[in-house]
């Protein structure tokens, strides 16, 4: 513990606080009573569901820790007694190290057994980063505390400090928190690093003496105010085969709150810094090699190791990582297709990184009032494209605030090419705002073979009349800030798959991460980048870009069909003896306006248009079942 926490937040004697809040729990041998807490504490704490305490964290809200048997609960119709001096160690680490409590007082069921409970609803609705299961076990000669890893990712720092302790900890020999149905697994399968804590009788009240209750409350603060894994230094590198165009990293589970990647992250080492993809080593994909990493190593790919100088160690700095829920668009207020909904409690307005089974989109994160805590509301479509195959039973994205230097570009050092960039720009937005161009969003997946080398996009046929160009033309690829120029050709084998032949694989070499499209979605919404131009975008093999048409070449194909005509009316009219020139002027005015008119994608109407006659000569409520005699005495129907 810091300096500041034992002179402020730690308590004097530790034993009589923890004492103190069990008599909360207690209450009516432990049936869960109506609790009194301390006037200090009381504006911390909230009953977000009948039966379950919540103490608000305030320094670590991103830890919660659970103490789902603080009192006498029922499994599976049977009653079972309380995990006694739980509830109350949890309150006592809440005040002690501003974490985030959930306690269980007299709610139905059994959170560690039951598939559905309040205090798992109330944790996924949260979202921390770390989870820390409070349970009692019999006082065993071997053990003190025992840790149950569950099936997913446990905090390492929170094992690692209760392993240095002075307590004698053991792991998965009393439960092993594997079933799916425990708070460890469930937090788990959320992407939320957990572990349960089995706590013998002699560590805990009323049998535990006072020096060994404070032992206990020493080691878990001590582990629950472990540092941040966030910006680790000095890691050391090791080699790793992942065929990629981009720089790729592969990290500790912990690295990564909520999600497997791909994150991206600034890797430095000494004056060289770069900016790479970072996977979980348990994604799928990655390599057997690499799934062993500890926290202090970084698994990196060829070219990531090449960007840093091959240096044997490097500084990991990974980016704040906020996972939400999500919930399905409202239809009176749909978001546009690269926009969330926030709670603007959870997240500021801005743009992020979206990041789901692998799946990567940029959006704009626009705060709402109607969105819950901890919640995200989606558009349809963006809900499609950045779904995957395993998507349906994980409905939880990760926001990323990603560094600048992934979407900026770097300036041109010869002025005359800046400022043709700067004139292109200006004249492609003066063109795009006189004939429109519509952004189209699709799902990038692998180019055929063969076309990986050229600047070409592949779209499937019903997507060329939508944004207004023909099979040979040029379209906009977008992807975050950075914007590239591409040939659009029509797809002659739409895909159903984004998982490539095996053939195709060894020939490609394509990237073992890339996630499969999800079954039965539509190929017109796909479309096939070609690796040169996904190295230009610096993008990920799977992700959302948005495409458009490129404006200049279209006006100047058109243009260039109209010299025959208007040469052709010019010379005639200079042949004639007499020509009226104003009017052989204002003839070929017309001619250029109706000729590029048909360039003008027009805007659809945004309301239906109400035909007030049909309206008028609907039948009235009560004639409707008479005599049959519409409005104005007129006869409707035969």
């Amino acid at each position: 513990m810091s300096d500041e926490q034992q002179t402020s937040n730690v308590p004097d004697d530790l034993a009589a606080r923890w004492l103190g809040f069990e008599q909360i729990f207690s209450q009516d041998g432990y049936d869960g009573g109506q609790p009194t807490w301390p006037t200090a504490m009381a504006p911390s704490v909230s009953e977000p569901t009948p039966g379950l305490v919540e103490i608000n964290g305030a320094t670590r809200p991103h830890v919660v820790v659970t103490a789902p048997h603080a009192t006498n609960h029922e499994r599976a119709g049977a009653g079972k007694v309380a995990d006694r001096g739980t509830g109350g160690l949890a309150a006592l680490l809440a005040e002690v190290t501003g974490c985030t409590a959930l306690v269980a007082l007299g709610t139905s069921g059994d959170a560690n057994y039951d598939e559905e409970h309040p205090l798992k609803t109330r944790l996924a609705e949260l979202r921390p980063t770390i989870v820390i299961d409070l349970h009692g076990m019999r006082s065993r000669p071997e053990s003190d505390v025992d840790l149950g890893t569950g099936t997913g990712s446990v905090p390492s720092g929170v094992v690692a400090a209760l392993d240095a302790s002075e307590l004698r900890v053991t792991t998965n020999e009393v439960f092993d928190a594997m079933r799916p149905t425990t708070v460890t697994s469930f937090a788990q399968s959320l992407g939320i690093s957990a572990v349960q804590v089995e706590i013998g009788a002699h560590l805990r009240p009323p049998t535990g003496d006072a020096p060994e209750l404070v032992r206990l409350v020493m080691a878990l603060v001590a582990a629950i105010e472990q540092p941040a894994l966030t910006t680790p230094s000095g890691m050391a590198a090791v080699p790793v085969k992942i065929a990629s165009g981009l720089p790729t990293a592969v990290v500790h589970p912990d690295m990564l709150r909520g999600t497997d990647g791909p994150v991206p992250v600034r890797v430095g080492a000494g004056a060289r810094t770069t900016v790479a993809w970072a996977w979980s080593a348990a994604a799928d994909g990655i390599p057997g090699s690499a799934r062993q990493l500890s926290p202090g190593q970084v698994g990196m790919s060829r070219r990531l190791r090449a960007a840093v100088g091959n240096a044997p160690s490097v500084t990991l700095r990974v980016p704040p990582i906020v996972t939400l829920r999500t919930l399905s668009a409202l239809v009176d207020d749909m978001p546009s297709a690269d926009e969330v909904q926030v709670n603007p409690k959870d997240v500021r307005p801005g743009s992020y990184l979206l990041v789901q089974d692998g799946v990567t989109a940029w959006v704009r994160a626009v705060p709402r009032d109607h969105v819950r805590r901890g919640t995200v509301r989606l558009a349809y479509h963006l809900r499609l494209l950045t779904a995957s195959d395993g998507a349906t039973d994980n409905p939880q994205v990760a926001l990323v605030a990603a560094p600048p230097e992934m979407v900026e570009h770097t300036s041109p050092t010869r002025r005359a090419v800046r400022a043709s960039e700067a004139v292109d720009r200006t004249m492609e937005g003066l063109w795009r705002a006189l004939f429109r161009a519509p952004e189209f969003s699709a799902r990038v997946v692998q180019a055929h073979a063969g076309d990986d080398g050229a600047s070409i996009v592949t779209l499937h046929t019903a997507v060329f009349d939508r944004i207004g160009i023909q099979s040979g033309q040029q379209v906009l690829v977008r992807w975050g800030g950075r914007e590239v120029v591409a040939l659009a050709v029509a797809d002659h084998d739409p895909p159903i798959s984004g998982s490539p032949t095996p053939s195709m694989k060894k020939v490609q070499r394509v990237n073992r991460l890339w996630p499969d499209l999800p079954e039965g979605i539509s190929p017109h919404v796909t479309v096939r980048l070609s690796t040169r131009l996904r190295e230009q975008l610096g993008a990920p093999v799977a992700t959302v870009v948005t495409v458009r048409r490129r404006m200049r070449p279209v006006l100047v194909q058109n243009l260039n069909s109209l010299v025959v005509p208007l040469a052709s009316l010019v010379l005639a009219g200079a042949a004639l003896p007499d020509p009226h020139w104003p009017a052989l002027g204002l003839g070929t005015a017309l001619m250029s306006v109706f000729a590029l008119a048909r360039l003008r994608i027009p805007q659809p109407r945004s309301r239906a248009r109400v035909d007030k006659t049909w309206v008028d000569q609907m039948p009235g409520p009560v004639e409707a079942h008479g005599s049959g005699a519409g409005r104005g005495g007129e006869k409707v129907g035969g």
